[in-house]
């Protein structure tokens, strides 16, 4: 389930755009544009480079834990055959 959402508003007279964009991993970062195509601009950036925070070792071995655990818990012994 992915946790990406954003938001992109501006209060009445102000001359900036609020930019809240949320990445995958939930982080939430804020920043402020001069127009709200630049706001879409940064969301897309955003999420485009989320990726490269990612170690596909890290998640691999995450991913293998997971299944021996589920393994365990259904009564199979373990088999990374």
């Amino acid at each position: 389930m992915s946790k990406r959402d954003y938001e992109i508003s501006r209060k009445a007279g102000a001359t900036m755009w609020t930019c809240k964009v949320t990445n995958s991993y939930g982080e939430t970062h804020t920043n402020y544009f001069e127009t709200a195509k630049r706001c879409s601009e940064h969301v897309y950036y955003t999420w485009e480079n989320e990726d490269n925070k990612v170690n596909s070792d890290d998640l691999m071995s995450k991913a293998i834990a997971e299944c021996v655990k589920i393994d365990i818990e259904r009564g199979v012994e373990p088999n990374l055959d």
